[in-house]
């Protein structure tokens, strides 16, 4: 309930301020006619960033998977939950929130002609949000059942398991707050493919592709699917730097035109 009316009320202000005139953007006396010039313009950037959210929540319903069939099943998730989905999110959230700092800024400068400072906006975003992963990051070594106790977690395996979970974590902040701050870099000049493929790949294809074949093998134990996670991480940190350094994205056309 508090998450609808939080977002209702954000949706009928910014619908205000449109209508105001008091921001950049100036809803009043514009053409409501549709523009499908720019609507398959929007459709050709924005499709594969939605394409690209599909793929990561399948893959994490295909975690979830390996992670009921260890032995510990329920411990093992529910450190899971407060350990990735919670306090986790203390880097992923930051994380995004540079990605679309990252975006803007990038997307703006290539616009003006400058896309060293394209380069530069990410580069300083990547820093900062590495600054954030390595405070949590200690933290998460130093106080990792205390964390979990926060949430009200006292069972000796789930704090067992969740101080591991938060150990590999404390790794993986590094890799997923370059990722997501490149990957800021390449959708708001225009390239959305990249993060894409990078996606399928690294958080897909990779640790989902292990798991299966680790399972095949011998019973899953927690370390293989947090393990999964790091490398999966890690890929998708290195294969998003690569991508934005090709530049590729310094001569993608969104095909809109001026007018």
């Amino acid at each position: 309930m508090g998450t609808v009316i939080a977002g209702g009320l954000v949706g009928v202000y910014s619908i205000s301020r449109l209508f105001s005139g008091k921001w950049v953007l100036d809803f009043r006396g514009m053409q409501w006619r549709p523009d499908w010039k720019i609507i398959r313009a929007l459709l050709r950037s924005g499709l594969p960033t939605g394409l690209q959210g599909i793929a990561m929540n399948i893959a994490g319903v295909l975690l979830l998977r390996f992670i009921g069939s260890l032995t510990l099943s329920a411990e093992a998730q529910a450190a899971y939950a407060i350990g990735y989905t919670e306090l986790f999110s203390l880097v992923t959230w930051t994380s995004v929130g540079l990605m679309g700092a990252a975006a803007a800024i990038a997307g703006q400068n290539l616009g003006a002609g400058r896309p060293d400072r394209s380069v530069r906006a990410v580069q300083v975003a990547s820093r900062y949000g590495l600054c954030i992963a390595v405070v949590v990051g200690v933290l998460f070594l130093w106080v990792p059942r205390q964390l979990m106790g926060v949430f009200g977690m006292d069972q000796p395996d789930v704090l067992r398991i969740g101080s591991q979970l938060l150990a590999y974590l404390s790794l993986s902040g590094l890799f997923i707050t370059v990722a997501l701050t490149y990957t800021g870099g390449l959708q708001g000049t225009g390239d959305t493919r990249g993060p894409l493929y990078i996606s399928l790949v690294s958080q897909f294809a990779i640790p989902i592709g292990m798991l299966t074949a680790i399972q095949t093998m011998r019973p899953l134990e927690s370390s293989d699917v947090w393990t999964a996670i790091v490398i999966g991480h890690a890929t998708r940190c290195l294969l998003t730097v690569i991508r934005f350094r090709q530049g590729k994205w310094r001569t993608i056309s969104l095909g809109v035109g001026t007018t």
